[in-house]
């Protein structure tokens, strides 16, 4: 029978507290049925010295252990100090107060904003702005007014508003005087300097002008003004203090303009200018003078009707005497060797006596500079032949020198053993494509007729072969057709790494070779597959596809406060692909189904723009993509087009949703890290991957717990293994549960230190390190203890460093079991017969609607039912499920379709 643990119990704890300068603190605590008490601050243990132990007998007569412990400012480093007490009973038992936090107090003297002088109008209302000085805790704000308090009453005149300013409302005169803003918190109080307020008496508006002159168009209407004056005097602010507008303004009639009783005098009318028989232009001009003022244009035109020539007189109708000329034309350029320019004109009407062309001179010597001698330019010309063929000639001997490089490198290349290179390890090294811009990860689906074979072997690459040649991809062929194929897959695959977003961690990233064969292409270690059916791309060539994983912030999806990501965020391109058929993207989330989720799938193209696609449950006739969920934490889904694609969550109104977390826990000289991330094997890859680049080992497989939405925070505790009925605390951490919903929490590390507490002899050269030990791990929320996670982990350091931590082997085994297994993929000629049986509807309703429902439990069959052939897009989903064939054949024998398993049967060679 084992003996009864009495447990202690606290009759007062530790309060959190402020702590400034000269002004040590205490903390208490007192428990009964306990044998002593030791206080913890900043993870490490109080020295016992450093204790203030007593005794005291309470009124019911039982004993009460009371410890104490004084804090001085220079002993808390900041303020996330935190102190708890743990109290020891004589049987064994343990228990442990809630923390308390010291902050330092302070407060600064210099104000933000300090009052300024102003004044106001009797009846008006006023602000006195304040900010006050920085300090921890935030200072409290109080006014006065000469000296004296001023009583803030929120239903009275006098207002504190929420940034601390002073509002004054219907100001009198005897709130005139000096106001003082005043803060203060439990370091001191420091005041501003005052601030007069001027109070004037309101005398209002002066009475309103005449309006001013009607203005505008005549014979219309206009606009007219009048204006009066504010009587008070201007404020300091500037700001307006009478109330009401001080211009009024209305609508008028402009009078129109009255006959002028002064003649307005033009000269006569000129010859008419033109061509003879055609309309030409006469003009008069108007007599100006101190009577006669010119109010409009001083010249007028009009059209007339220019002469003809008499047929039986050389004179026009109406006689010219030296005929009639058309206008000079522009000045010529300069012309050699004269250097003059010239104009011309031609005569419209006979007789024409004065010069039809003129001559003149050029300016500047322009001619000069712009002359060139024939002999001058026959060098040039020549020159310019001469300096092209130079060029024809340098640039023919580089393509020479280009083209000879070329073949010599290809001569090389095809030397090589191996058309792809060999594994070998990585380690934990992080690869980015701009440390190594051709690393390459190859996959060639096993049912394509293409592919890069070496002595008649299949070869598939992953992202974790690294070889020595890291520049093309290459096909051991001498034939022209393979060499122009592969150089135009060295093209692809370079613009592919170019295109990647910034910072893509090449480990997570994978390429295969696609053709009218489909591909499958798979990420390892990761759960991301992506499977492509037959004939999804128009032309028999050879495309390149990828996936990637993007793992920097910046590329996700923003998310708000009451959303997580589900899913990791998985980019496949390139954008330049068209797919003429639905692909089938498989990736594994953290959501607990059986909770109230609200599922939105989020796309975006250029890695920046997301936008959601689809919600689950709301899929209507114009939804681009398909989305389905199995048993195994699994989603697949069905899509066409390129882009980065992620499962976001949140909880349905009212009511919390569940997710899947892991906890690893890493060890590396005395210290223990613990990580958190999503229970998906990206995740746990990527932690695995950053903790062995570190050289920590991980201790033990990952522990996995559910995180309920509502929003309790989640608590941290760590015990160290002194015996099997005595533990120590060695840390307990609070972390906001907003950082573990919004993903943040991927990115944190929690680290406590193992304390020494073995003794050891002289000769140890390892002092203060423990062979073995055993940590409990919990992690909870305070009001869902059901979740809980509680581990017991025993961690032996000597294996560790000899076995560099937990074999991943294992885990990683588990998780590829399934997708490294050989898919049961049907014929193309089965699939077809399959087709042909199930597509067309009939009166049992047993076609392939009821075949989609009871073998893979589609939701939502409208999205089948817009394809050419539901049953084809069926089948390729149950092939990226990985579907039993037997499972099959069974779902058709139930729903009444035995002629379609009699084919599967009989072409399968399937025997029961």
């Amino acid at each position: 029978m084992q003996p009864l643990i009495e447990q202690p119990q606290f009759l007062l704890e530790p309060k959190s507290i402020f702590i400034f300068e000269n002004h040590p603190i205490q903390l208490e605590c007192k428990a009964i049925r306990t044998r002593q008490i030791f206080f913890n601050c900043d993870n490490k243990w109080v020295p016992e010295n450093e204790h203030i132990k007593s005794t005291e007998i309470n009124d019911k007569g039982i004993n009460v252990v009371i410890t104490k412990i004084q804090l001085t400012v220079e002993q808390v480093e900041s303020n996330a100090y935190k102190c708890f007490c743990q109290a020891w009973s004589a049987t064994g038992g343990t228990l442990k107060s809630r923390t308390a936090t010291i902050e330092i107090a302070y407060l600064d003297k210099i104000f933000e904003w300090e009052p300024l002088k102003t004044d106001s109008v009797i009846g008006k209302s006023v602000e006195l702005r304040c900010r006050p000085p920085s300090g921890n805790p935030s200072p409290k704000v109080t006014w006065l007014k000469d000296n004296q308090p001023v009583e803030i009453n929120r239903n009275g005149r006098f207002i504190l508003s929420s940034e601390n300013s002073l509002l004054i409302a219907q100001v009198r005169k005897i709130d005139s005087g000096n106001y003082t803003c005043v803060a203060s918190n439990t370091v001191g109080s420091y005041s501003s300097e005052p601030a007069e307020l001027i109070v004037h008496d309101n005398r209002g508006w002066s009475e309103w002008q005449s309006f001013s002159e009607c203005k505008g168009i005549p014979c219309s209407s206009g606009r007219q003004r009048r204006i009066r004056t504010c009587l008070n005097p201007p404020t300091i602010t500037n700001r307006p203090s009478c109330d009401g507008e001080q211009m009024q303004e209305r609508e008028c009639s402009v009078p129109c303009l009255k006959d002028s009783s002064i003649d307005t005098t033009f000269a006569e009318w000129s010859d008419c200018v033109g061509i003879p028989c055609q309309i030409g232009k006469q003009k008069r001009v108007q007599i100006c003078s101190k009577q006669s003022p010119c109010n409009n244009e001083q010249m007028e035109e009009r059209d007339c009707s220019v002469p003809c020539i008499n047929s039986n007189s050389s004179t026009p109708i109406g006689t010219v005497s030296n005929g009639v000329y058309s206008d000079w034309t522009d000045w010529s350029t300069c012309r050699a060797p004269e250097c003059k320019s010239v104009r011309t004109r031609q005569c419209l009407q006979e007789p024409c006596h004065d010069y039809l062309i003129e001559n003149r001179s050029c300016k500047e010597n322009f001619c000069t500079s712009t002359f060139v001698s024939s002999s001058t330019l026959n060098a040039i010309v020549y020159s310019s032949v001469g300096i092209g063929a130079l060029i024809f000639l340098l640039l023919a001997i580089l393509f020479v020198i280009i083209c000879c490089r070329r073949r010599q490198r290809l001569t090389t290349k095809k030397a090589l053993s191996n058309c792809i290179p060999t594994a070998s390890t990585c380690g934990g090294c992080h690869i980015e494509k701009n440390d190594y811009p051709f690393y390459y990860s190859i996959q060639q689906d096993t049912t394509s007729t293409r592919s890069c074979t070496s002595h008649n072997n299949t070869i598939s690459l992953t992202n974790s072969d690294l070889g020595i040649e890291r520049e093309r991809l290459h096909f051991i062929n001498d034939s022209p057709s393979k060499i122009s194929n592969q150089n135009h897959l060295n093209l692809i695959y370079e613009r592919i790494l170019q295109s990647l977003p910034a910072h893509t961690d090449l480990r997570y990233f994978a390429v295969s070779i696609l053709n009218n064969q489909g591909c499958q292409v798979k990420i390892p270690n990761t759960g991301i597959k992506l499977t492509i059916p037959e004939d999804a791309v128009l032309l028999d060539e050879d495309y390149l596809i990828y996936i990637a994983l993007l793992t920097t912030e910046n590329q996700m999806p923003t998310l708000t406060n009451n959303q997580t990501r589900l899913s990791p965020v998985i980019l496949i391109g390139p954008s330049d692909i068209t797919l003429v058929k639905p692909a089938v993207l498989s990736f594994e989330h953290t959501a607990v189904s059986e909770s109230s989720w609200k599922y939105n799938l989020m796309f975006c193209e250029d890695y920046k723009n997301w936008k959601c696609i689809l919600t689950y449950g709301q899929e209507n006739i114009s939804t681009p993509v398909y989305l389905q969920f199995n048993h195994e934490q699994q989603a697949f889904i069905l899509f066409e087009s390129m882009g980065a694609y992620t499962l976001i969550g949140e909880s349905i109104l009212n009511q919390q949703a569940a997710k899947y977390l892991q906890m690893a826990c890493f060890y590396n000289q005395s210290t223990l890290r613990l990580r958190f991330f999503d229970k998906t094997s990206d995740a746990f890859e990527r932690c695995l991957n950053e903790e062995t680049a570190m050289k920590n080992f991980l201790c033990d497989q990952p522990k996995p717990f559910i995180l309920h939405d509502n929003q309790d925070q989640i608590c941290m505790n760590v015990d160290l293994e002194l015996s099997t009925i005595s533990r120590i605390n060695i840390g307990y951490k609070e972390i906001p549960f907003i950082s573990f919903w919004t993903n943040r929490i991927e990115r944190s590390c929690f680290i406590f230190l193992i304390p020494n507490l073995q003794q050891r002899n002289q000769n140890d050269l390892n002092k203060n390190f423990m062979e073995q030990f055993a940590v409990h791990l919990d992690v909870y929320q305070p009001t869902i203890f059901a979740s809980a996670l509680h581990a017991r982990l025993f961690i032996n350091t000597l294996n560790l460093q000899y076995t560099s931590g937990w074999d991943v082997t294992s885990l990683r085994q588990c998780q590829l079991s399934k997708t490294l297994e050989k898919p049961s993929r049907l014929p193309t000629v089965i699939r077809q017969k399959i087709c042909q049986i199930l597509d067309p509807p009939t009166s049992l309703g047993n076609d392939w609607r009821m075949f989609a429902s009871n073998l893979l439990g589609i939701s939502y069959p409208q999205y089948f039912a817009t394809k050419t052939s539901p049953t084809e897009h069926l089948l390729t989903l149950w092939d990226a499920r990985q579907e039993s064939l037997v499972n099959m054949i069974n779902v058709l024998n139930q729903i009444g379709r035995s002629d379609a398993a009699c084919i599967i049967i009989t072409h399968m060679n399937i025997t029961n």
